[in-house]
């Protein structure tokens, strides 16, 4: 037993839950995309916790082939859903042609051992977010740097996941859930529609106390 593996998939675990729960605060195109990463985080840190109590050879290679497959398909779900937050809700044709092949790169990695498979998918959503981020770096700023970071995470990820070895494992653990945490900071804002309701009630109540 591996108490700090298993100390990082609690981590993990924490941070998809809180990331499915900040979800409800994004905008509803991105909802969705968002949870469904959290979903896929979870179920890593689920085979993580597992490998680190039961360390046979059987159960790592099941938390290897999980870990491929949610690395190459996470990513896409959490570039749909700042693309979603950021711009517009994506059409479902374009969703599907994006997460059917993230899910068969995470596949053919997970079946051929071979990991720049897996992570090919998530190069190419990071650079898509990097735009996405530069695009709104003036009118959401503070969203947009969330997204940033998170997007770096994703990367020092990548990296420890090319490293191997259990300690890139558990560095992939802990930049994956600060990733993670990241975008649901990103989403999770406030509408517009409340903020100007917000000011209009503000603007009403002063006149009102003036004349008191």
């Amino acid at each position: 037993m591996n108490p700090v593996s298993l100390a990082f998939a609690f981590v993990l675990g924490c941070a998809a839950i809180l990331t499915a729960l900040l979800g409800s605060r994004a905008r509803s195109a991105a909802r969705d995309y968002l949870r469904f990463a959290a979903v896929l985080y979870s179920a890593f840190a689920l085979c993580e916790g597992l490998a680190a109590v039961l360390p046979n050879a059987a159960v790592l290679v099941f938390a290897d082939a999980v870990m491929l497959v949610v690395c190459a398909l996470a990513p896409v779900a959490m570039a749909l859903a700042l693309f979603a937050a950021f711009e517009h809700r994506p059409s479902s044709v374009v969703a599907a042609a994006l997460l059917v092949p993230g899910c068969l790169a995470g596949i053919a990695a997970a079946a051929s051992g071979t990991v720049v498979l897996s992570l090919a998918p998530l190069s190419v959503s990071v650079l898509v977010m990097f735009t996405l981020c530069v695009r709104r770096w003036r009118s959401e700023k503070r969203a947009a740097t969330h997204a940033f970071l998170a997007c770096c995470c994703l990367l020092c990820a990548a990296a420890a996941t090319l490293s191997g070895g259990v300690t890139g494992r558990m560095a992939s653990v802990l930049f994956s859930a600060a990733a993670l945490l990241g975008f649901a900071l990103a989403l999770a804002r406030r509408s517009r529609l409340v903020v100007a309701e917000q000011r209009d009630l503000r603007g009403v109540a002063a006149p009102i106390g003036a004349n008191r």
